[in-house]
């Protein structure tokens, strides 16, 4: 399969930096007032992911980074969704105990199992079955 490329390292390169970018990526109708909502009730939000560090410059680029007081992101912490300590970690920077935080996600056993099995209330966003 490979030798359907004439340079596959040059094509992972930019297949890799086009991935850091607003390009490829969706945000949904109801996120930003969803987000504004909770933020004007005070609640802290935070951004637990089992990408990569492109993420921030994705945030960025979508206009989402101020949105989040925490991003925690499996590469760094060197666990990986539904493993606790990735939500370990993401709350520790939150001060905030398993009990008090909630976890939406839209994979049922990377999110909504893993946060559930650490005490967390877990929400299953399945957005597939809900159509966008």
């Amino acid at each position: 399969m490979l030798d359907q490329f004439s340079d596959f390292s040059e094509f992972f390169s930019a297949l890799y930096v086009h991935f850091a970018t607003a390009e490829p990526w969706f945000v949904y109708a109801d996120v930003r007032s969803t987000i504004e909502h909770w933020l004007g009730e005070g609640i802290q939000l935070g951004v637990v992911s089992n990408f990569d560090s492109r993420l921030y410059a994705v945030l960025e680029a979508l206009g989402l980074s101020d949105y989040f007081t925490s991003v925690t992101i499996s590469t760094e912490v060197g666990a990986a969704k539904p493993h606790p300590q990735i939500f370990l970690t993401a709350l520790e920077k939150h001060q905030c105990t398993p009990e008090a935080a909630w976890h939406i996600g839209d994979s049922y056993t990377a999110d909504y199992e893993g946060a559930t099995a650490l005490g967390m209330r877990g929400i299953w966003l399945d957005r597939a079955r809900r159509g966008r």
